[in-house]
């Protein structure tokens, strides 16, 4: 049995899917397996995967479109190593990514998961100017989760028994766009989480990425069902209507050039919670709003 499985749930990113497994490949780490599920894909998905046959540790599952959820829990299913590690075939990895994150697993037994900094990057692979999370945190983090998902999908190594344990992806979710964040604070929940505060995720912006509107109506539900369970809030040390509010200062002040859309989306979150205001979330979209574009991304880059 190996030790890690890699996940890659894809549809139609073969334009890209290239680099993602070029980089599985290239892991300094070597002791893994790695699923390529694809969900339907209706461009050259399989010819690219194909051109990695060579190397039997990866392999491929077609599916007929089944959505993300559903995808990477098949991919969970055809795997057997302890630890999981998540691609998606439009992001990347640092060489030492899976080396650096089985160790910290290593040294905290207890933890659910490990996450590294991801570097943001344009369509073409350039470094952008965003850091996520600006500063990386651990231990039990499901109140900071809570108010905002701050750690990449691609960035995520998990233990398969707490995935397990909670259930994996939930392909019930009303909207996509969230689905990790709402996986990340049931583990959160539960047990501690570590860190690599080290940049090995690249993230790749690009205009297929899914929009803001459905991420946001995502958000919103992931908080819903989050705070359906009992005792959320006084776990989260956080009311319900503050977190909803949260994801709209979010996605108000990540809409540039949009100013219209996001101040409607930023009033939407002041009448729903008056409070969160002064949050930095708040801050970042109302610079948005009235500041210039630097002084606005240094704002959205201060932690909290």
């Amino acid at each position: 049995m190996p030790a890690v499985s890699i996940v890659v749930a894809t549809h139609d990113q073969g334009r890209w899917l290239g680099d993602a497994l070029a980089s599985v490949v290239a892991q300094r780490f070597t002791d893994w397996e790695c699923v390529v599920v694809d969900d339907g894909s209706t461009d050259d998905t399989a010819r690219v995967v194909a051109g990695f046959a060579a190397d039997p540790r990866l392999r491929y599952v077609r599916t007929e479109r089944a959505e993300r959820c559903a995808a990477r829990n098949r991919g969970i299913a055809e795997t057997s190593a302890p630890l999981v590690a998540f691609l998606d075939a439009d992001d990347a990895w640092h060489p030492d990514k899976l080396a650096r994150q089985t160790a910290a697993l290593a040294d905290a037994p207890d933890a659910a998961l490990c996450y590294t900094v991801a570097r943001f990057v344009d369509a073409a692979g350039r470094p952008l100017d965003v850091r996520k999370p600006p500063r990386a945190l651990a231990g039990w983090v499901f109140p900071a989760m809570m108010r905002g998902n701050f750690v990449i999908l691609a960035s995520v190594m998990a233990r398969r028994a707490c995935v397990e344990v909670v259930g994996g992806f939930d392909p019930t979710l009303p909207a996509l766009g969230c689905e990790d964040w709402d996986l990340w604070l049931r583990l959160a929940r539960r047990w501690p989480v570590v860190a690599v505060d080290e940049e090995l995720t690249f993230y790749r912006r690009h205009g297929a990425n899914t929009g803001w509107h459905r991420v946001m109506a995502s958000g919103l539900a992931v908080v819903d069902r989050h705070y359906a369970r009992p005792g959320t809030a006084e776990a989260a040390r956080l009311s319900r209507r503050a977190a909803r509010a949260r994801v709209r200062w979010y996605h108000a002040g990540a809409l540039e050039g949009g100013r219209a859309r996001a101040a409607a989306v930023a009033l939407r979150a002041l009448l729903e919670a008056p409070a969160t205001a002064a949050t930095r979330p708040a801050l970042g979209a109302l610079a948005a709003l009235c500041l210039p574009a630097p002084a606005a991304r240094a704002l959205r880059r201060l932690p909290g």
